[in-house]
């Protein structure tokens, strides 16, 4: 699952966590599985940061 398709998946958990008709068994599992795609989705952006400085510093060096 890449990280726009855990974001649409955290949206829908959201908007179904939002309707009071969940059990609590099926609220829990959702939680869980929303706790697990942000993890993911912090996972693909601390790495995302890293690719950002790398080319920065990359590109600093080549210009002096």
């Amino acid at each position: 699952m890449d990280f726009e398709q855990a974001m649409k998946r955290l949206t829908e958990i959201s908007e179904l966590m939002g309707k009071s008709d969940l059990k609590l068994e099926d609220s829990m599992k959702l939680y869980t599985e929303a706790v697990e795609l942000t993890k993911k989705c912090k996972e693909y952006i601390k790495n995302a940061e890293l690719q950002v400085q790398t080319c920065l510093l990359y590109t600093s060096d080549a210009a002096d």
